[in-house]
Parts: C-alpha cells; sequence; structure tokens
C-alpha cells in the first residue's frame, strides 16, 4: 500500500515536470515564431504538435510555421485534414486561404473561402464577425464584397454604409468612400456631424468638394424630401467659402422645417467666426424679418449689433462717421429692447463710447446703469465696474478707478475676478508712479492661479525692479509709465513722443527693448501690422537675451497668423520659441499651435 503511494506521487511528480517542460518549449517556440525565426520555431512547433495534435494554439503556430519556412505542400495537406473534420472553422480557413495567397494561386484562395463568405452572408452577426477578420488579416477586398452582398441581400441600401465609407477610404476610391459616408447620414441623420468630419479628412483637393456638391445635387433632386442632404450641401458651400449659396440651403431648410430661424442662426455665428460679416448680417436680417414671434428676434439683434462692433474692430481705417453708425445701431437695439441697457449690449455699448468715439464721461454714464442696480450677475457686475475703472483712467478720474477696483477686489477676494482687480490697481499705482506700492501688489500677483495675470504681474515687476532701484535714475521710468498710461488712454502720438524722448536723452538705457514693444503695440492699435513686426522683430534679435525676446517672438507670430494670414512664418516662429526659449512661459501655447499649423489632430 506505501508503494502504490509512492508510485502514484512518482508519476504526478514525472507528468508536471513533462507539463512545465511542454510550457517553456511552448514559450520559447512562441518567442521564434513572433521574431519571424521561422526554421527554429517550426522545429519546436512538430514536436509539440507531435504530442498536442488537438490543441488549437499548438496547431495554428505550427502552420504558421509551415507557412513561414514556405512548406505549403505540407502546410495545405494538414488543414485539409482538420477541415474535413471541422468543415465551417474560419480560422483554419483562412489559414489555407493564405497559404494559396502566398503562392499567387487566386483560384485557389478565392475557392477556399468562397462558402465561408456564402454561409455567412445571411445572418448580420456572422457576416460583420467574418469581414472583421479579413480586415484583421489584410483581405480589404473580400471585406468590402462582404459588406456589399449583405447589403444587396437585406434589401436595405443604406446597411454597412459607415463600415463601406472606412473601407474605401482606405482603398483609395474617393467615389465610393463619399457615397457611402453619403448612405451614411441618410440612414442615421445624428451621425451627420461625423460624416462631415470625414468627408473634411478626404477632401485633400479642391476637385473633390466640387464632386461631392455635384452628387449631393443629384441626391437632393432624386430624394427632394429628405434634409440631411440640403444639411450636407450648404455645409460644403461653406468650405467652399460660398456663403451666399451656403446660406440660400440654410434658408430654404428653416422654411421647410419651420425652425423659425434656429439654422441661420448657427449659420450667421459661423459667418461672423470666419469674418465673412454681410453673410452674417443677412442672416440675421432674415431672422429679423420673420418678427417677434421668433424666439430667435432678439438674440439675433443682440448678435447683429455685437457684428457691427467686431467689423469696426477689424477695420484698419475707421471713420468717426463708421464709429458713430454702430452707436446708432445700440441706441436703435435699446429703443427695440430697454432691459438691452443692464445686459452685455450696454457693456460694449460702452465700450465704443470710451475706446473708439472718445467719450468715456457718456461710457461712464452707460455703464454705471448697471454698477448700481441692486439685482443682477454678480460677476457681471463686477466685470462692468472693472470696465468702469478703466473709463475713469481714460477720463483723468484715478480715484474714482482705484475705489472701483478695490470694491471688486472685496467683492470677488477669493476669485480670479478679485486678482484682476487688484493687477489693475497694482498698474494704475505704476502708471502715475508710485512704484513701491505697485511693486508690492505685484510681488503678491506673481503666485496668481490665472498665468496671465501672474505672467503680466511678473513682466511689470521686473520692469520696475529693474529701472527704480538705488542706483538708477528714476525718471526715465516716470516717463516710461506715463507714456504707458497714454497708449492706455488712446493718445499714441503724445505717448510716441514720451518714448522718443526717452531714447533720445538715454540712448543706451535698459528701457529700449520695453520701448520697442510699447511702439510695436500702438501699431496693432492702428493695424498698422508690418510696422509691429519690425519693433518686434528688433526686440528678438539685438535684445534676444533680454526678458522680453520670447513675448516678441511669440506676438510675431499671432499677428503673421491672425491678421496677415502668413501661416509659415508664424509656424516658423512658435517653433522657434519652443526650440530656443524651452524655459518660456510661451511654449506649451507655442507647441499648441505650432502642431496644429502644421496640421497634427489636436484633442
Amino acid at each position: 500500500m506505501k508503494w502504490n503511494k509512492y508510485l502514484v506521487l512518482l508519476c504526478f511528480l514525472c507528468f508536471a515536470s513533462i507539463s512545465q517542460a511542454q510550457d517553456q518549449l511552448l514559450i520559447l517556440a512562441k518567442e521564434y515564431l513572433s521574431n519571424k525565426d521561422y526554421p527554429k520555431a517550426g522545429e519546436l512547433y512538430a514536436k509539440l504538435y507531435q504530442n498536442n495534435p488537438s490543441d488549437r494554439n499548438i496547431t495554428e503556430g505550427y502552420i504558421n510555421c509551415l507557412i513561414g519556412n514556405r512548406d505549403y505542400k505540407n502546410a495545405e495537406k494538414l488543414l485539409k485534414s482538420i477541415l474535413k473534420k471541422y468543415k465551417k472553422d474560419i480560422d483554419y480557413t483562412l489559414l489555407l486561404y493564405k497559404v494559396y495567397s502566398q503562392q499567387a494561386d487566386d483560384k485557389k484562395a478565392r475557392k477556399s473561402i468562397a462558402s465561408l463568405m456564402e454561409d455567412n452572408m445571411n445572418d448580420e452577426g456572422s457576416l460583420r464577425r467574418v469581414a472583421n477578420l479579413f480586415i484583421e488579416n489584410g483581405m480589404n477586398d473580400y471585406a468590402i464584397e462582404m459588406y456589399e452582398g449583405g447589403k444587396k441581400q437585406s434589401g436595405n441600401l443604406f446597411l454597412f454604409a459607415e463600415e463601406l465609407a472606412t473601407l474605401y477610404d482606405k482603398k483609395g476610391d474617393f467615389d465610393k468612400a463619399t457615397e457611402s459616408l453619403l448612405d451614411l447620414a441618410s440612414q442615421q441623420p445624428k451621425k451627420i456631424e461625423d460624416v462631415k468630419t470625414a468627408l473634411l479628412r478626404i477632401f485633400t483637393k479642391p476637385d473633390k468638394v466640387e464632386t461631392v456638391r455635384k452628387k449631393m445635387i443629384k441626391r437632393i433632386n432624386d430624394q427632394t424630401e429628405n434634409v440631411v442632404y440640403p444639411d450636407i450641401l450648404s455645409w460644403l458651400y461653406i468650405q467652399q467659402k460660398d456663403y451666399e449659396s451656403a446660406f440660400t440651403q440654410v434658408k430654404a431648410l428653416d422654411i421647410r422645417l419651420k425652425e423659425q430661424g434656429r439654422r441661420p442662426l448657427s449659420f450667421a455665428r459661423i459667418a461672423a467666426k470666419e469674418k465673412e460679416y454681410n453673410a452674417a448680417r443677412d442672416a440675421f436680417n432674415y431672422i429679423i424679418q420673420l418678427g417677434k414671434e421668433s424666439p430667435y428676434y432678439m438674440v439675433a439683434n443682440a448678435e447683429k449689433i455685437s457684428l457691427s462692433k467686431t467689423e469696426l474692430e477689424a477695420k484698419p481705417n475707421y471713420t468717426a462717421q463708421d464709429v458713430n453708425n454702430v452707436l446708432a445701431d445700440y441706441e436703435a437695439y435699446f429703443t427695440i429692447n430697454p432691459s438691452g441697457q443692464y445686459a452685455e449690449p450696454q457693456q460694449e455699448y460702452a465700450l465704443l463710447l470710451a475706446r473708439y468715439a472718445n467719450r468715456p464721461k457718456d461710457a461712464i454714464s452707460a455703464l454705471e446703469k448697471i454698477t448700481t442696480l441692486s439685482s443682477g450677475n454678480p460677476m457681471f457686475k463686477g466685470r462692468c465696474k472693472l470696465d468702469l475703472g478703466d473709463y475713469q483712467i481714460i477720463d483723468n478720474n484715478n480715484w474714482e478707478a482705484t475705489l472701483l477696483y478695490s470694491q471688486v477686489d472685496k467683492e470677488f477676494k477669493n476669485d480670479m475676478l478679485g486678482e484682476e482687480a487688484r493687477f489693475k490697481n497694482a498698474k494704475l499705482s505704476y502708471y502715475i508712479g508710485d512704484f513701491k506700492w505697485a511693486q508690492g501688489q505685484l510681488d503678491i500677483l506673481k503666485a496668481s492661479t490665472s498665468e496671465l495675470i501672474a505672467n503680466d504681474a511678473l513682466n511689470l515687476s521686473v520692469l520696475i525692479t529693474e529701472n527704480s532701484g538705488l542706483d538708477s535714475n528714476i525718471a526715465p521710468l516716470q516717463t516710461f509709465s506715463r507714456a504707458d498710461l497714454l497708449i492706455f488712454q488712446n493718445k499714441l502720438a503724445d505717448a510716441n513722443k514720451a518714448l522718443d524722448s526717452i531714447t533720445n536723452e538715454y540712448p543706451e538705457h535698459a528701457l529700449l527693448d520695453d520701448i520697442l514693444m510699447a511702439k510695436a503695440s500702438m501699431e496693432v492699435k492702428q493695424h498698422h501690422y508690418k510696422e509691429a513686426l519690425a519693433y518686434l522683430e528688433k526686440v528678438y534679435t539685438k535684445y534676444n537675451e533680454d526678458i522680453l525676446a520670447d513675448d516678441a517672438i511669440y506676438q510675431s507670430a499671432v499677428i503673421n497668423e491672425k491678421y496677415l494670414e502668413n501661416h509659415e512664418e508664424a509656424k516658423k516662429l512658435f517653433e522657434k520659441i519652443i526650440l530656443e526659449f524651452p524655459g518660456s512661459s510661451f511654449v506649451q501655447e507655442a507647441r499648441k499651435e505650432y502642431r496644429r499649423l502644421r496640421g497634427d489632430v489636436l484633442n
């Protein structure tokens, strides 16, 4: 009895040892196969298969080794014997196809999977599984054939539209890819934005956009009740910058679907963003003409006058009459909507009065209507108080300005709005030459949670520190801060004289790069972008070791892209920051903008 126990234990140990050895052998075999060392892998798999002919993983590995060693005869023989037992096994069928295709025997390859395709064509789940296996094995043409066949047999001409669009796109068949995408939009209108994104990806040439436009028009004529196609057509016109034709489609849809201006409002916003001001205005006017019954009537009125302000701001050489015309638009709006005097339009109106019409007193009066209200959105009122403080400075009422900034600081002590108010107060002290008090506030603000405020505080702090030390002549800084105030008050000619006086009297002063930056900002205010770039270039070439060099490069990049549409130059400048100023506070934003201009897909 005792010997029997030992015998059982011995057998168990032997079996465990053999099993462990086989596991180690299989790991090694897989490693050889993964490295495409087919001779060594084949030798090991042959031994493993001999002992485990029913193990599927070992069998498939062995067959792949035979194929890898170009032993097609034995691979075919083994697969045929397996398929006699497992007639409809997909994986082994695909391996047999692989044997024939690697021998370039297209007839046998096709025959090997014909029944597989036929057997799985009627069931959607099985069809998808087989098609996905085809895709995994690089057999995209067979996957297309499966989906096309399934679509035909089902009688649903829009079935598998998304899958077919992807496959045709991979294949480079633009016409069929777009047809499938349009089918998908018709079948699943909720995916229309996905369809637009996919179309945008394959629009590598203008002629392709035109091809799709013709396809759209044909489908609109053939399927007059389908509203998806006019929607895509209007979007296509926008891609072609044909806003007039796009708006024609948008209006037709709005009327047909009785949307009361919803779609034209969206169109107007897109056009405004793209600086297509006439198209945006036409859309707003259309909504306004629908009358007060439209739920978008007041929104369209408000956004239309805001558009006038945006257009004025973008105009290089606006006249006093241009400003008065926009102000008249706001005043007309307040007549039809008196409550607008206590909302954002009034804030915009005050800005125009103060900064464009040189009427700061009227701007102050306009904003006081909002800031003295006992009710209303506290955050909006706080922002209006900051604007009101700015306009008091323009009107030379510095004491009133500091009181307003201090109120916002107190009311929003733990909010970013409060930090902005503290920075404005510090800058006001700098404007009037109280550098010591300003420096104390700036030292605190350098730790602001707002990166913008923290950077501005740091830059102003450095400016004051470098030019107001014990051994420094404070007169140049006093003149410079006064010039800064004049720029803020939009008295650019006086500011220029003050800056030139520093340059003439102190030709080697440390403020010279700051003076160039100030002159650049004045040129931007006047829409003189090439002149601004010339000043900025002097900063980052002549003073490339100073703190403002990276700022000058970043501003140059923005001007090139935003105002001059010189994207290549902007890209070079953003790259310059990344490579030459890795520690710059602008580097993260520069990297993002560089990647966007390069065409990378950003999250």
